[in-house]
């Protein structure tokens, strides 16, 4: 976006209340929105002070504020709740906010009979404020006045008075003030309902209430309001003003002139009841801006919820517009969009930004405002800032964001907020690849020789009107990805610490600035792991705490820059060029005897077999799992057949294991024997054999980079009902069913090795309650992939599309399994042998089905998520590496709420109708022939009875 306008909007509050302006004393609202020192203004209690807000600059010198009470007392005689406009300096200095006198008179009135001809009390004057250069005006959109007529009638015409010369002068601008009363005419035309000015200074009214209400915009340099102006004069034509005539009568209602938002070239705003719609200007093309404060969002459980929305427009070609960027508001009736404001360019990247007001938004109702930054593609859809109202108000709801200005360089520093600093910031390892046998640094304290490397921090700085000189607090982190309590593989040299916080000094005129440190590798035999990469983490913010000469802001650091960097090193280990071990690892193992006897004492040894015929074993261990009728003795040390492992014995979770060291590494072509004890005395509910489970275990990097699975659904989502489809009692073809619905599979090997061997499965949703979900018609695969089903494909023998497939399965190679169940839905079980797979190369994997709308039609109204599961494990390989969890595919089935019109038909409409009123007249029928509209009369007797007033008792009386 690139909004080249300089008046944009500003939060302040709705209710009350103290007029919160956050953008005077930092500028203005973004990420870079200074909101420790904001500069607050009040105004009198319940006179809505800050309802409208706009900046004053009568020169380049000077920007003050201006801010509208439509609810404040005055000192007119007689007039209560007129409306003010007050002028507010800024910097504040500690001093109040003046009221400016547009008008000190009362009503007028005809001098014959004193009648008043206008009625000033509550016609909200200050509801709208704008200003252009030294030009102000203030409107009162309900001023009402006493049309020429015979009966006395009050018209809300509205009314405007213009000032000129820092307030010196002043004038009243009045266009529907006519002899054109009358709803039909301009009697309800509430002129100044919106206002602005266009880029040559010319004033813009909107009159919404004109011509049953189908709205008005009136035009009118300022030079010829003030020209010829007289206070007497209640009907006055101004020279070269414009108007919108009457249009049609199916325009009414139309509310034009509802709200003008800055007429500069193809630039303006209105307001549609409760829309609000703002265009700003991408590559001079206008793009629409349009907020729906009430609209209301249908949440998981088809409720309903009122968070409004905002809708971005992005023109292409003139009036050629792209599908509108949704943003949702998230705060249930915070009124998100009631205020739109355009910010300028407000962090210097080339695109401007924006600020929405949600007023109602927050815990207490307070209100909030959320800036959004500019991009190529429209918004970024996450707000850069969030501003929430930082002071007691003295009314809930506050309001604040209900009005919002901007876009305005107040403090004179060449931003319209504080200024942004990009740091470009660089973290280099030399080498990144540690050697422990390259012993070349001398600790200062032992001067014994350790193994090192530099660590290299280097900061360059760019930016719009910041600081010549900007001072950065840097901290560096050493091997951050070990845990905590760990020993410590890496240390600085001459702090003998892992971490270290310095500032670096970097000038906006350098080219770089950089400092170097140099780093340790503690001694091997104090920690064991050597495949982890060690990792260097970097942060850097800027240093506040020194005063900044010539700025009346402190800068900030650019949102969008990544204050965290992060290198690796790693240590050297013996695995070939590539630093990246593959083992293969070989275990057997014999007991000393084939029978136990129950009752015998004689220990039973394991002779434990280990080789390693591939590249060295980093942290190997040998696991053995001890059954629960045995115990551990120990390890046979006095055969030197046998080595002389170091073990020890664990318990985990109640199960008892020996561990022993393997080596760190276990070199290629080890082989080790190690023979372990154990006495095995409860063998009394034994079974007729006891096992021991062994296992060498080790850390291996390659599980997370070896396989990765990729997954889509196609389509991601189904929104039902669909239109023009009718479902069928006896499909025939796979049209019949439903909407086509593929999941693909794909399985990639990213090396470094070849997998030989490997297993997939997939889990289908295939039916639920004998009714079918997802029906299966066709299966393709790319690669060494082999697969069976535990179902058959297509049972209904539909009729398939002519899709180009290759079919894998018929129903005489089907190998047919058990169902299983995943996720209480029946599955079909999809089983997949892959062969073998180079590095690089992919297994794909589609499923090619129907959803069956037939099952979802049972059960309206209900959304749901299909999930198909999918597993691997690599087979026949010197480690077994197996997914940590299942990956899934997704296929949401989701009911939307039709259009009444698509719906039903206009001749369901009229019969309905038609038989309504059949019920009708027959109920009438029936409700007369029971005497139901007869009227009740008294009886004839009791008109004998009555006793008549007679006059002479009347007398006495």
């Amino acid at each position: 976006l690139s909004y080249t306008h300089t008046h944009t909007d500003l939060p302040a509050g709705m209710y009350l209340f103290g007029c919160l302006l956050l953008v005077l004393s930092p500028g203005c609202v973004s990420f870079n929105l200074d909101t420790e020192s904001p500069t607050l203004y009040s105004g009198p209690r319940g006179s809505y002070f800050g309802y409208s807000v706009d900046f004053y600059s009568p020169d380049h010198r000077t920007v003050n504020v201006l801010v509208g009470a439509p609810k404040a007392n005055t000192s007119q005689p007689g007039i209560v709740e007129g409306g003010a406009v007050y002028y507010c300096k800024w910097p504040a200095g500690g001093t109040t906010c003046t009221e400016i006198p547009f008008d000190k008179s009362s009503n007028r009135k005809i001098k014959i009979t004193q009648e008043p001809v206008e009625f000033k009390s509550n016609q909200w004057f200050g509801a709208t404020v704008r200003s252009y250069n030294e030009k102000v005006v203030a409107c009162a959109p309900l001023y009402h006045w006493r049309a020429l007529k015979v009966t006395q009638e009050k018209d809300p015409v509205g009314t405007c008075y213009v000032a000129v010369q820092n307030f010196s002068t002043y004038a009243e601008y009045s266009p529907c003030r006519s002899d054109n009363a009358d709803p039909e005419g301009q009697g309800v035309c509430q002129a100044g309902f919106s206002l602005d000015f266009t880029q040559d200074g010319n004033l813009v009214l909107g009159g919404p209430g004109s011509f049953y209400w189908q709205g008005q915009v009136f035009t009118a340099g300022v030079v010829e309001i003030l020209d010829g102006y007289d206070f007497r004069a209640l009907i006055r034509k101004v020279k070269g003003e414009r108007q919108t005539g009457v249009a049609p009568a199916e325009y009414d209602d139309s509310f034009l002139g509802e709200s003008l938002l800055d007429f500069w070239p193809g630039f303006f705003s209105v307001l549609i009841t409760r829309f609000t719609i703002a265009l700003f200007i991408l590559h001079r093309l206008d793009d629409v801006l349009v907020g729906a404060p009430l609209f209301m969002d249908r949440e998981s459980d088809g409720k309903l919820k009122e968070v409004g929305q905002v809708y971005l427009f992005l023109q292409e070609e003139a009036f050629q517009f792209q599908d509108p960027q949704k943003l949702l508001g998230t705060d249930v009736f915070g009124r998100y969009g009631s205020a739109i404001a355009s910010l300028a360019d407000l962090n210097h990247d080339g695109y401007n930004d924006i600020a929405i007001g949600v007023p109602f938004a927050g815990d207490d109702g307070r209100g909030k405002v959320l800036i959004y930054n500019g991009q190529s593609t429209g918004l970024n859809p996450k707000p850069s800032q969030v501003l929430e109202e930082q002071w007691s108000s003295q009314a809930i709801p506050s309001g604040f964001g209900f009005t919002l200005r901007g876009a305005s360089d107040i403090d004179r520093n060449d931003y319209p907020a504080r200024p942004v600093v990009t740091v470009h910031a660089q973290l280099q390892l030399n080498p990144s690849i540690i050697n422990p046998e390259n012993k070349s640094c001398i600790l200062p304290e032992s001067e014994s020789l350790v193994s090192c490397f530099t660590v290299e921090v280097c900061a360059t700085i760019s930016g719009h009107a910041i600081p010549y000189i900007v001072v950065l607090n840097v901290d560096l982190h050493l091997d951050k990805l070990k845990k905590k309590g760990v020993v410590e593989r890496i240390l600085f040299l001459y702090y003998h610490q892992p971490q270290h916080s310095f500032q670096l000094v970097v000038g906006k005129s350098q080219h770089s600035r950089c400092k170097e440190f140099v780093v340790y590798l503690t001694d091997e035999k104090e920690f064991r792991d050597k495949l982890t990469p060690i990792g260097v983490n970097l942060n850097y913010s800027l240093d506040e705490s020194r005063p900044l000469e010539g700025l009346a802001v402190k800068p900030i650091l650019n949102y969008y820059s990544d204050t965290f960097l992060q290198k690796q090193a790693h240590i050297l280990l013996d695995c070939g060029d590539d630093n990246l071990c593959i083992p293969m690892l070989k275990l057997s193992a014999s007991p000393d005897r084939q029978q136990l006897i129950i009752g015998d004492e004689i220990p039973l040894t394991l002779i434990i077999n280990a080789k390693n015929e591939g590249e060295g074993a980093y942290e190997a261990e040998l696991y053995v799992t001890i059954p629960p009728e045995s115990d551990y003795i120990g390890v046979i040390r006095n055969n030197e057949a046998l080595s002389k492992l170091s073990c020890a014995y664990k318990v985990d979770n109640s199960t008892q294991m020996v561990v022993c060291d393997l080596g760190n590494p276990m070199v290629a072509g080890t082989n080790l024997s190690v023979g372990l004890r154990f006495s095995v005395q409860r063998l009394e509910k034994a079974d007729a054999s006891i096992r021991f489970d062994l296992q060498i275990k080790r850390p291996s990097l390659t599980s997370n980079l070896l396989c990765s699975s990729c997954r889509v659904s196609h389509p991601e989502q189904i929104v039902l009902p669909m239109t023009n489809w009718e479902s069928k009692d006896k499909p025939k073809k796979e049209e019949d069913v439903g909407p086509l619905v593929q999941h693909v599979y794909e399985l990639h090997n990213s090396g470094p090795s070849t997998i030989s061997d490997a297993v997939m499965e997939v889990g289908w949703p295939s039916r639920y309650r004998e009714e079918y979900l997802l029906y299966i018609l066709q299966i393709q695969t790319d690669g060494p992939l082999y697969c069976w089903i535990n179902a058959t494909i297509n049972p209904l023998q539909l009729e398939v599309g002519t899709t180009l497939l290759c079919l894998l399965f018929s129903t005489n190679s089907l190998i047919v399994l058990f169902f299983q169940n995943c996720s209480n839905i029946e599955c079909t079980k999809i089983y997949c042998r892959v062969g073998q797979l180079e590095k690089r190369q992919s297994a794909v994997l589609k499923v090619r089905s129907r959803l069956w709308i037939q099952t979802f039609l049972k059960r309206r109204n209900d959304h749901y998520s299909l999930h198909s599961l999918v597993s691997f494990a690599v087979k026949e390989m010197p480690y077994n590496i197996q997914q940590e969890e299942l990956s899934s595919i997704r296929t949401a089935v989701i009911w939307a709420t039709p259009d009444a019109s698509l719906s039903i038909p206009l001749w369901v409409i009229i019969l309905a109708v038609l038989v309504g009123l059949l019920v009708l007249a027959i109920l009438i029928l029936v409700m007369w022939k029971f005497g139901f509209f007869d009227r009740a009369r008294p009886p004839q007797d009791d008109m004998t009875d009555r006793e008549q007033l007679n006059p002479e008792k009347a007398t006495e009386a």
